[in-house]
C-alpha cells in the first residue's frame, strides 16, 4: 500500500469553512459584547438587563419600583424647604430609617446586578471572560451602591452623634418646651458653652471658658457674651434652691479661687449633693444657675466642650486660620512666684496663620504674657475660625472623623428630640451677623466696678438692654474717673486698689490670693507694663461688636 502523505496546505480549511468559522467568532464576540453592555446597563438601571434576558415580568416590576423610588426622592427634595430637610438630620428616628433604607437598597441593587449578570451570561464562556463580566458588574454597581453605603454609614453616625451629645440624665434647669413648636413662646434661646479642662495637675474639672450664646428665635440674630472665670459674688436666681444655701451670693472665706465662677462646677454640687440628686450633670446645672444669677437671664441649655479633645476637631477640619497678634508661647507653666517656665516654642505673630489642633489649642488657652481677657478674645477668634473652616465640602469629606471627635468631647442637656428645631434655628443664625460682648475690665470699668465686686443689679439691667430690641435709654453707662481694678492682673492688684479705694480690705486680700494662684493648667497673668490687645482696642466697652471685627 502506498503511503500517501498530505501536504500542510491540504490540512487548511477550505474558504467556505474559514468563512463559517469567522462568522461564528464574530457572532460570539457580538454576543459577548451585548452581554457586557446589557450587564453594565442592568447594573446601573436595575431591571433593564433582566428584561433583555427574557425575564420581562420581573425586570419590569423592578424598573417600575426603582422609578417610583426616584420620583419620591425627587419630590421630597423639591417640595420640602431646604431648612426643614436639613432638620431631619437631627431626628434620630429618621436617621435610623434612612440608614436602614439605604443599606437595604444598596444590598438589593448589588444582588439585582449580580442576577442580571448571571441571566445574561452566554454558555461556555472561558474563565477570563466570565471574570471580566463580573468586573463590569462591580464597577457599574459601585457607582450607585458605594454612595448608598456611605450615605447609610453617615446616617447611622449622625444618629449616634446626637445620642452621644444629647441629654444623658435629669436636669433641674432645662425648660419644658413643646418640641413640635419650641419657639412659639420663647423669643430668645440662651445656651451656655463651657470649655472644660480636667488635665494633668488639675483637681477636678474647671470650665475656664464660659460663653452665653443668646439667639433671637425669630431672626437668628445672636449675641455671644463671654464671662470671666474670676467673676465673684454673684447671686443665684430666686427660683433656685441655691438661694437659701448662698443668701449673700457665691462668696465665703478661704482661698478666693474657690469662690469664682469657674469653681461653681465642682464645688457647688460637692457641697450641696442633695440639691442635685439624680441629675445627669450636677456641675452644669449649678453653673447654669450661677450664670443666670450673674446676668439676670434664663439659661436654657449648656454644651460642654472638653478642651483635651479640641485638637481632634481642628485637625479633622485641616487646621484653622487666625491672625496671631504677637508671639504666643506654648508648652510652659506658671510658677508660684508668678513667672513662667521656659516655653517649648512660640506661635509666631502674623496674619492668616494656619494652626493645627495642637497649636490652635495653645493659642486659645495660653495666658503667659497676657491675661484672661486677652485669652477670651483669642477664644472668640478660634470659634469664628472654626465656623469659617466648616464649609459643606469639608464637613462632607471629613464627616466621620469630625463626628467621632465631637461625640467624644461634647456633652449637653439638650434633649435629642429638640435637635431638628435647633438645626433649623442654626440655619437662621448663619444668615445673620454674629455680635460679641466680653465682660472684661473695660466693661466693668464702664459701670464703675470690677469683676470681683460687680453691681449685679446694674449688670442685669445692662444685659437686658443689650438683648432687648428696644433698649432702655435710661440705663446708665457713664464711665467714672479712676483706673479700674482687674482681678486677673497679678502685678496690678496693689496699685489698682490704692488708686480706686473701692474694695474692702477683706476683698483685697482675697484678690491677692487669687492673683498669686499657681494655676493648675499652667498659666500666668500679664505683667503690668505689658498691655494686652484688649487694652489697646478701640471697641466700645459696654456694647457688643461684630464678632468678626474682634479678630
Amino acid at each position: 500500500m502506498n503511503d500517501v502523505r498530505r501536504r500542510p496546505s491540504d490540512r487548511r480549511p477550505s474558504g467556505a469553512r474559514r468563512a463559517r468559522l469567522q462568522s461564528r467568532r464574530q457572532a460570539r464576540n457580538q454576543r459577548y459584547g451585548r452581554f457586557i453592555g446589557l450587564t453594565f446597563l442592568g447594573s446601573l438601571i436595575p431591571g433593564t438587563g433582566l428584561i433583555a434576558a427574557g425575564k420581562r415580568r420581573l425586570g419590569t416590576t423592578i424598573v417600575v419600583l426603582v422609578g417610583l423610588a426616584l420620583l419620591a426622592t425627587l419630590a421630597v427634595v423639591l417640595l420640602i424647604p431646604p431648612t426643614e430637610l436639613a432638620s431631619y438630620g437631627g431626628d434620630r428616628d429618621i436617621m435610623f430609617m434612612l440608614g436602614g433604607t439605604l443599606a437595604v437598597a444598596a444590598v438589593a441593587w448589588l444582588l439585582i446586578a449580580l442576577g442580571t449578570h448571571r441571566a445574561l451570561e452566554p454558555e461556555g464562556l472561558p474563565t477570563g471572560k466570565r471574570l471580566a463580566g463580573a468586573g463590569v458588574v462591580i464597577v457599574a454597581a459601585s457607582v450607585i451602591v458605594a454612595p448608598m453605603a456611605v450615605g447609610s454609614m453617615y446616617a447611622f453616625t449622625q444618629r449616634t452623634l446626637i445620642g452621644n451629645i444629647s441629654s444623658s440624665g435629669a436636669s433641674n434647669t432645662t425648660p419644658d418646651l413643646d418640641t413640635s413648636d419650641p419657639w412659639a413662646n420663647k423669643p430668645r434661646l440662651n445656651v451656655l458653652f463651657l470649655g472644660g479642662d480636667a488635665g494633668d495637675g488639675r483637681t477636678g474639672l474647671r470650665p475656664d471658658t464660659q460663653i452665653v450664646a443668646s439667639i433671637d428665635t425669630e431672626t437668628g440674630a445672636t449675641t455671644m457674651i463671654s464671662l470671666p472665670r474670676n467673676l465673684q459674688g454673684f447671686p443665684f436666681p430666686e427660683d433656685s434652691p441655691l438661694v437659701e444655701r448662698y443668701p449673700d451670693g457665691f462668696t465665703g472665706g478661704g482661698d478666693a479661687g474657690e469662690w469664682m465662677l469657674n469653681a461653681v462646677y465642682q464645688n457647688v454640687p460637692r457641697d450641696n449633693a442633695d440639691v442635685f440628686e439624680g441629675v445627669g450633670d450636677p456641675g452644669a446645672d449649678a453653673n447654669k444657675w450661677a450664670v443666670e444669677g450673674a446676668l439676670g437671664i434664663d439659661i436654657d441649655y449648656f454644651m460642654m466642650v472638653d478642651l483635651a479633645g479640641f485638637e481632634a476637631v481642628v485637625d479633622a477640619l485641616g487646621g484653622i486660620t487666625v491672625d496671631v497678634p504677637r508671639d504666643i508661647p506654648y508648652g510652659n507653666k506658671s510658677l508660684p512666684d508668678g513667672s513662667c517656665t521656659q516655653a517649648n516654642g512660640y506661635i509666631e505673630a502674623g496674619e492668616d496663620q494656619l494652626l493645627d489642633g495642637f497649636h490652635a489649642l495653645w493659642f486659645a488657652r495660653s495666658r503667659c504674657g497676657s491675661d484672661d481677657y486677652d485669652r477670651m478674645e483669642r477664644q472668640r477668634c478660634v470659634m469664628n475660625a472654626i465656623v469659617d473652616e466648616a464649609d459643606p465640602a469639608t464637613l462632607l469629606s471629613q464627616y466621620q472623623s469630625l463626628a467621632s471627635a465631637a461625640g467624644d468631647i461634647i456633652t449637653s442637656d439638650v434633649p435629642s428630640d429638640l435637635f431638628p428645631a435647633l438645626i433649623q434655628l442654626m440655619a437662621k443664625v448663619q444668615g445673620q451677623p454674629l455680635e460679641s460682648l466680653t465682660l472684661d475690665n473695660k466693661f466693668f470699668d464702664s459701670m464703675g466696678t470690677t469683676s470681683a465686686n460687680p453691681d449685679y443689679d446694674e449688670l442685669h439691667a445692662r444685659i437686658a438692654e443689650i438683648l432687648s430690641t428696644e433698649p432702655d435709654a435710661g440705663t446708665s453707662t457713664e464711665t467714672p474717673a479712676g483706673e479700674p481694678e482687674d482681678t486677673t492682673e497679678a502685678a496690678d492688684q496693689d496699685d489698682a486698689n490704692a488708686q480706686t479705694g473701692e474694695r474692702s480690705n477683706a476683698a483685697e486680700a482675697q484678690v491677692q490670693q487669687t492673683s498669686g494662684d499657681a494655676e493648675e493648667d499652667g498659666t500666668e497673668e500679664a505683667p503690668a507694663d505689658e498691655p494686652t490687645d484688649e487694652e489697646e482696642s478701640d471697641e466700645p466697652a459696654d456694647q457688643p461688636v461684630d464678632a468678626g471685627a474682634v479678630c
